[in-house]
């Protein structure tokens, strides 16, 4: 059993069943090839016609994975309508396909009005005895949106599923009921009525804060502590002891949750509770810490705390949010100073070896010291790792050293580019549009969104928009989905600039294989010649699906990946959640896609993100993949990185922390069960030296 991942457990029971339906020899049986049909009819994402049939007969199969698969696809098309297609479904004979509609609901009408499935989820309060559905209930009525009296209807039915109707309460269920509470108390919104809790709520929210606390390794127990203490606090009932209590909790994520909400302790009492999380075990804990003096006054206290937080003795991932947070002059200017200075002076001419605290020394000196940052700023701007040369540019922006920026702005890199670009145009405004027009030679997205951003007001108007014309038509030829961005960009600054000379050559993209494209397209010909012409897109054919033989062979298969520098991260999947997303993330693994790569992304206390062949946001693989939501984003789970729905580009992402606010929005396709150790060592540019499969 995995403590630590509820549902997890229940997700590979469920797995089990698939691998069940395929007999020796791979070939699969009747029910294995409509579980297949049900996930290529998800994947259509259509709310009408054959593929939503599939859908609904699936969902009243006699196979109890099946209607498990069909209710959660329902709810994933994310259309209101179908909340009566779904809401039957809670009183299927089989647990997990209650569960499964429960959340299907709630996913049904996320980010439109909660309040049509509120009845229907109200009405099974009453009746539901098994603790997962319970659970589910509770989770599921939390995230809807509802308005003032809702809510408390729905505080009111979380408490009671929580255990106030006289049921002993399970850990499952209060997971779900930790996990709704602090979703219907994060988007309630301000105001008077913000909490919409009554004493009862109030009153189970405070046990569970308390609970399972002498029992220091139970990570189930301590989410739900967290939990609590969070809503909580959002909901203006967090008490100065309750506060006390938490931070000499044995579990650090505990420690941590109450320090958002020092509002309630008095201003005497606050120093002494920061000075013990700085000083906290855990990173985790310190970083919350420091997030919070960071913001704060810049007296000798905190000041101090951060000198001590930036000493090389400190935990690399400290050090690093300390460094930054001295961007802010402090009273003791010369000891700041000499601090940084002195840091930044560490940094090595070795690729591999560690350079983030050299690297953010220099720019929190470039802050509050130019002379000093410029001094230093040559061995920056001459190192072999592009990582390091793009704070360079960032540092050369600060202090105006157009030199640099000029031979930064011709650098290999094209992330070393995009900021040494920025700061020129910063400098100089469209003065610099030929060194913008410069960058359309390159396909790096990122690099191509930033040129056509700056070039927006160019005086060049129609020369500039011809030439973003001509860069456009190339990209889309490439027929490459995860070029969105680039392409919806250059065609808005091709709009501004152009005028209806352009006409003949944006009419073609009426009929583009990205619906978005096309609609854009359709606005600009409007604009320009006044006439009716309406979106044609062609969409590009679906890739496959895997087989069913390869869904089944992901029940037996991890990705380790081995880090430059030592320590394996090791990856479950989660088939059954997500089958294309982990299909695709091996399919990448064993082709090698992501040897070499990095993590590109780190944000402290969030999320370690990588596998992007340009180092940023927008270089991806090949075609977007469709979101599967569902699981929870615990620490430790492992996602898809997008940038709007059914965007995955291959990118992903690890949750350093319980990031609870992402669940309904991003997929989770797995979990590190080994490592994680070395995913919390994981700064900015780490390197996947090589991904293994392991079947």
């Amino acid at each position: 059993m995995i403590r630590d991942r509820p549902g997890v457990v229940l997700i590979l029971a469920a797995a089990a069943s698939l691998a069940a339906c395929v007999p020796d020899g791979g070939r699969p049986d009747p029910d294995t090839a409509s579980l297949v049909r049900v996930l290529e009819a998800e994947d259509a994402r259509t709310i009408e016609g054959v593929e939503l049939d599939v859908l609904v007969t699936a969902a009243r199969s006699d196979d109890p994975h099946l209607r498990r698969t069909a209710v959660r696809a329902l709810g994933r098309l994310e259309e209101p309508a179908l909340a009566g297609a779904i809401a039957p479904h809670l009183v299927d004979a089989d647990e997990g396909v209650r569960a499964a509609t429960a959340e299907a609901l709630a996913q049904a009408v996320h980010g439109a009005d909660g309040s049509a499935v509120l009845p229907d989820l109200l009405a099974r309060v009453e009746t539901e005895r098994a603790a997962s559905v319970r659970g589910a209930i509770a989770r599921s009525i939390g995230t809807l949106e509802l308005e003032a009296l809702d809510r408390r209807r729905a505080a009111q039915a979380i408490a009671r599923l929580a255990g106030t109707d006289g049921l002993d309460p399970t850990t499952e269920v209060l997971i779900g009921a930790a996990l709704g509470f602090e979703a219907l108390l994060r988007d309630s919104g301000e105001g008077a009525d913000r909490d919409g809790l009554d004493r009862v709520a109030a009153d189970r929210l405070e046990e569970m804060a308390a609970f399972g606390s002498e029992d220091p390794d139970d990570v189930e127990a301590a989410r739900i502590r967290a939990l609590a203490i969070s809503s909580l606090g959002q909901a203006r009932r967090l008490s100065a002891d309750a506060i006390e209590r938490a931070g000499s909790d044995p579990h650090p994520d505990v420690r941590r949750a109450p320090l958002r909400f020092l509002g309630a302790v008095a201003p005497s009492q606050r120093p002494a509770i920061l000075g013990r999380a700085i000083a906290d075990p855990s990173p985790r804990v310190a970083i919350e810490a420091l997030r919070i003096v960071a913001a704060g006054a810049r007296t000798s206290q905190p000041c101090e705390w951060l000198f001590a937080a930036a000493a090389p003795a400190s935990p690399p991932s400290v050090r690093v949010v300390a460094l930054e947070a001295l961007g802010r002059p402090c009273p003791d200017s010369g000891a700041q100073r000499e601090l940084l200075r002195t840091t930044a002076s560490d940094l090595t001419p070795d690729e591999s070896a560690p350079w983030q605290p050299a690297a953010q020394a220099l720019v929190s000196l470039a802050r509050i010291d130019e002379r000093s940052a410029a001094d230093l700023l040559p061995r920056f701007v001459e190192h072999p790792n592009p990582f390091v040369r793009t704070y360079a540019a960032t540092v050369a922006g600060i202090v105006g050293a157009e030199a640099d920026l000029e031979r930064l702005a011709a650098d290999s890199s094209p992330n070393v580019r995009s900021v040494a670009i920025e700061a020129l145009f910063s400098a100089h405004g469209h003065r610099v549009d030929d060194l913008l027009l410069d960058q359309l030679a390159s396909d790096d997205p990122q690099l191509l969104l930033t040129a056509a951003r700056l070039l927006a007001g160019s005086p060049g108007r129609t020369t500039v928009a011809a030439a973003l014309m001509v860069k456009l038509e190339r990209l889309s030829s490439a027929r490459r989905e995860t070029w969105r961005d680039p392409r919806l960009a250059l065609l808005e600054r091709i709009g501004e600039l152009g005028d209806a000379s352009l006409a003949g050559s944006v009419r073609p993209l009426l009929e583009d294989f990205d619906p978005e494209i096309a609609v854009a397209a359709a606005t600009i010909l409007r604009a320009w010649t006044g006439q009716a012409v309406d979106p044609a897109p062609q969409h590009l054919t679906r890739t496959p699906l895997p087989s069913p033989a390869e869904l089944t062979s992901l029940e037996r298969t991890t990705v380790a990946l081995h880090m430059r520098g030592g320590g394996t991260i090791v990856i479950d999947l989660l088939p059954t959640l997500a089958p294309r997303n982990a299909w695709r993330f091996v399919s990448l693994a064993r082709s090698g896609y992501f040897d070499g790569l990095t993590f590109h992304r780190w944000a402290p206390n969030f999320v370690i993100q990588g596998g992007s062949p340009g180092a940023n946001e927008y270089s991806g693989d090949g075609p977007y993949t469709r979101d599967e939501v569902g699981g929870s984003h615990w620490r430790g789970t492992v996602g898809v990185s997008t940038r709007g729905r059914d965007t995955g580009d291959g990118q992903i992402f690890v949750n350093l922390v319980d990031n609870v606010r992402l669940d309904h929005d991003y997929t989770v396709f797995g979990f590190v069960s080994a490592g994680m150790d070395v995913v919390d060592a994981v700064l900015e540019g780490a390197v996947i030296e090589r991904a293994e499969v392991r079947d």
